[in-house]
């Protein structure tokens, strides 16, 4: 079951049709007209289309059963996830998703806490009681990059940091602003206070003032301005009790901006315009953001006509090897416009989309082993990383040592 036909779960709809071991694909939305036309226009379907809000738990506990659902895959955003585990923990369905809330440390209290390590804390004894799998944030970044890190690491004796890199310098062309993904999550991240670990604690920085430097991405992207930006692997990576045991003291997520994007997301938080905290105008009751964003091109509008360029996802992972210093680098690139004309779709749902739907189909194959309800990091590296290039996610491995003389 894919909830929530988007751009993404369009994508991990197609992807799943593909394989041979799903036996129907159910395309679950609370508006079913993209998930109508997907099942139109592919051929021989086995899709079937069903209208549940995904916030209706016993209503997805239902259908679950009810068409004996294997593993259900969360699309939506961060909001549906406890709903969704929890309607799968009562089905006896694995989950995976691609996203959670950001990261709050313990402590500090915000209503509807919904960051990956709440929902490992509420739904891991359940899901390992009925021997389920829960995969959390299983897409490019997070998702894909925890597996770089971990395959890594495991070819490491020892690690002391881990940085996962963001750049793109795709080029839009017809529109004076424009994002390639949901305007409104990539606003809340750089936003939101950007925790990270640093000397094995987790540290808040400051939006968009945080572990600033320059980074040289592969060729053609070159030198990009990174900032450290709120997600969930800056701080899971650092704290993943077999990453701590080999010596990791030190992780981040930093993403590549622009000038014009670093201004415009300045400017919306000098105005309070980059928050979902409702205000009045005209009698009307809106969240500032969402007027911001609906002035934007919807991401599904930039196609292969208007989008140029190439994007740049991947893990840096710093330690030792036989007493020398080694670095890797292990990443995903691809270009916007040859992506968009080979899929339909953009390079960032396609990016996203593919983790997800190769780990379902290793989880009924039986090559994805573990149980409970965990992050990417803690899974078995090797059966993804031998399928990710050819299901359509291209790996680069860049490998450097330093031997002492």
């Amino acid at each position: 079951m894919v909830i929530g036909i988007g751009g993404v779960g369009s994508v991990i709809g197609l992807k799943l049709h593909d394989y041979e071991c799903f036996d129907r694909i159910l395309l679950v939305d609370i508006d079913p007209a993209f998930a109508e036309k997907l099942r139109e226009r592919t051929k021989r379907s086995r899709f079937e289309v069903h209208q549940v809000d995904a916030l209706q738990t016993q209503k997805l506990i239902d259908l679950l059963k009810d068409s004996k659902v294997t593993v259900t895959l969360n699309a939506c955003t961060w909001q549906t996830n406890h709903s969704v585990l929890e309607a799968c923990a009562q089905a006896g369905s694995h989950y995976i998703d691609m996203a959670a809330d950001i990261y709050s440390p313990p402590g500090v209290k915000r209503p509807g806490k919904n960051s990956f390590e709440a929902e490992i804390e509420r739904f891991n004894h359940a899901f390992l009681e009925k021997g389920l799998a829960g995969i959390l944030c299983m897409g490019v970044d997070p998702g894909a990059v925890n597996v770089f890190a971990r395959w890594a690491i495991d070819r490491l004796d020892t690690a002391t940091s881990i940085r996962v890199l963001d750049a793109d310098n795709a080029e839009v062309k017809g529109y004076r602003f424009a994002v390639l993904f949901n305007p409104e999550t990539l606003f809340e991240e750089l936003g939101a206070v950007p925790y990270y670990v640093n000397n094995g604690k987790v540290t808040a920085g400051k939006p968009l003032e945080t572990e600033v430097d320059w980074v040289r991405f592969p060729d053609p992207i070159g030198l990009m301005k990174t900032y450290a930006v709120a997600h969930e692997e800056g701080v899971s990576l650092g704290t993943y009790p077999p990453f701590v045991d080999k010596g990791v003291n030190y992780s981040v997520f930093k993403y590549s901006l622009s000038d014009k994007v670093y201004h415009i997301a300045k400017s919306l938080a000098y105005l309070n315009l980059d928050t979902w905290k409702k205000v009045r105008a005209d009698g009307v009751e809106v969240a500032p953001i969402r007027v911001v964003c609906a002035n934007l091109p919807k991401p599904a509008q930039l196609g292969a006509t208007v989008v140029d360029g190439y994007s740049c996802v991947g893990t840096e992972v710093r330690g030792t090897k036989d007493r020398k210093r080694v670095e890797y680098f292990v990443y995903t690139m691809d270009n916007h416009r040859e992506v968009y004309e080979k899929y339909g779709y953009s390079l960032t749902e396609v990016q996203t989309g593919i983790p997800a739907a190769l780990a379902a189909r290793l989880l009924v194959e039986g090559k994805i082993k573990e149980r409970g309800v965990m992050m990417p990091e803690a899974l078995d590296p090797e059966p993804l990383m031998d399928n990710f290039s050819r299901e359509g996610l291209k790996i680069f491995v860049e490998k450097r040592e330093v031997e002492r003389m």
